[in-house]
């Protein structure tokens, strides 16, 4: 998280010292999709695999000066886990999740190529929680099996990096992505973890409708 403060940081200073040009505000909408990988971070730890699945949604994007604006989204999200077991056990934990990103929208250039960055909060709502157990034996059964989950909504912290292309039938984009949750999907300080954080990576492409009357 301290990288993404980071690049937070130069882009917004770069930013400043070009919003003071002449800009023509840009306003598009669009949607993305892409796939994901999870894990959750557990306290005390657990050996896992990161857990792939998939993403998409609607993504809104307004830049109001040269290099600042906003971009918010409405994201289908699968999250979860799997954990490292002696063969042929098996357990992982499919979490699906309706996601809204509030981010900040910081881009370099201003041709036809740009790099940006976003960072911001979000908030998700968990809409489906399942299981999938293989044990040979009952005695390998732990006490967060079947558990259930401290609560319906999530929220954290998500900043990417990526560039766009800008065409004159729209705007295509990819972005690498990082999701930290700041709530813990099990309750804290309750056996048998004491923490346990939604922690995702994304990959995505976006394709954004240009609405501004004087296209580059």
């Amino acid at each position: 998280m301290k990288i993404f403060l980071i690049v937070a940081i130069v882009f917004f200073s770069v930013a400043l010292a070009n919003s003071q040009n002449t800009f023509t505000p840009e306003t598009s909408f669009g949607v993305k999709l892409g796939g994901s990988i999870s894990k959750v971070s557990f306290d005390p730890l657990i050996e896992q695999e990161y857990k792939s699945g998939i993403l998409g949604g609607l993504v809104f994007r307004h830049i109001s000066q040269k290099s600042l604006g906003i971009q918010i989204e409405l994201n289908y999200l699968e999250a979860g886990w799997s954990e490292n077991l002696e063969p042929p056990n098996e357990y992982s934990r499919r979490l699906n999740y309706i996601q809204l990103p509030f981010m900040s929208h910081f881009n370099i250039g201003g041709g036809k190529t740009r790099l940006f960055f976003n960072l911001g909060p979000y908030v998700s709502y968990l809409l489906s929680d399942s299981e999938k157990v293989n044990l040979i034996s009952e005695e390998e059964i732990k006490e967060h099996y079947g558990k259930d989950l401290n609560a319906q909504l999530e929220y954290g912290i998500c900043g990417g990096m990526g560039f766009s292309r800008y065409f004159s039938f729209g705007i295509f984009q990819i972005e690498g992505r990082v999701n930290q949750s700041l709530i813990n999907i099990f309750k804290s300080n309750s056996e048998p973890f004491d923490g346990s954080l939604n922690q995702i990576g994304e990959i995505s492409v976006s394709y954004l409708f240009d609405f501004r009357d004087e296209k580059k």
